[in-house]
C-alpha cells in the first residue's frame, strides 16, 4: 500500500515537472559573461590601465616604507649591541612606528585597489545594462543569466557577450 502511494506521488511530481517544461518550452534563455564584459570592453581596458597605474604608484610607496623598515632592522642588528640604552630604545620605537605605517599603507593600498575595481565593474555593468536589454529584446530572450556558477552547461549559441560588447564599445 505504501509503495503504491509513493509511486503515485512520484508520477504526479513527474507529470507536474513535464507540464512546467512544456509550458516554458517557448522561453529563450541567454547568457552574458560579465567578466569578459569588464575585461574586453574599451571602457574596461581603459579603467584597468588606470588601476594598474595606481597599483604601481602604491607599490612604490609601500616598497619605500618596507625599505625603511628593513634598514632600521639591519641597523639594530648590526649596531644594536654597541648603542647606548636610550638610543637603542628610540630606534626600536621608531622601527615599531615605521612598521605600523608600512602595514597601514599596505592595507590601505589593497583596499583602495579593490574599491576601484568594484566601482569599475559597477559602472561598466550599469552602462552595459541598456545594451543587454536591447540585445535580449532583439533576439527575443525571456531570461538572461549573469552568474556563470549557476550554469551547468552553456551552449555557445546562447552567449550574447560578444554582441553586448560590440554595443557597449560603440558608446
Amino acid at each position: 500500500m505504501r509503495i503504491k502511494s509513493l509511486l503515485a506521488m512520484t508520477c504526479c511530481v513527474a507529470f507536474g515537472l513535464t507540464l512546467c517544461a512544456v509550458s516554458h518550452a517557448g522561453d529563450k534563455v541567454g547568457f552574458i559573461n560579465l567578466q569578459r564584459l569588464v575585461n574586453e570592453s574599451k571602457m574596461g581596458k581603459a579603467a584597468r590601465a588606470d588601476i594598474l597605474k595606481m597599483r604601481k604608484q602604491r607599490e612604490k610607496i609601500v616598497s619605500n616604507k618596507l625599505w625603511e623598515v628593513n634598514n632600521l632592522k639591519s641597523l639594530l642588528t648590526e649596531k644594536g649591541a654597541s648603542m647606548d640604552l636610550v638610543e637603542k630604545r628610540n630606534k626600536i620605537e621608531t622601527l615599531r612606528r615605521v612598521y605600523k605605517e608600512y602595514q597601514r599603507l599596505l592595507a590601505d593600498a589593497k583596499e583602495d585597489i579593490l574599491r576601484e575595481d568594484r566601482e569599475l565593474v559597477a559602472i561598466i555593468l550599469k552602462k552595459a545594462d541598456g545594451v543587454l536589454k536591447r540585445v535580449a529584446k532583439k533576439r527575443k530572450y525571456t531570461i538572461i543569466l549573469k552568474d556563470p556558477k549557476a550554469v551547468g552547461y552553456l551552449d555557445p549559441s546562447v552567449d550574447i557577450t560578444d554582441e553586448v560588447l560590440k554595443g557597449l564599445n560603440k558608446k
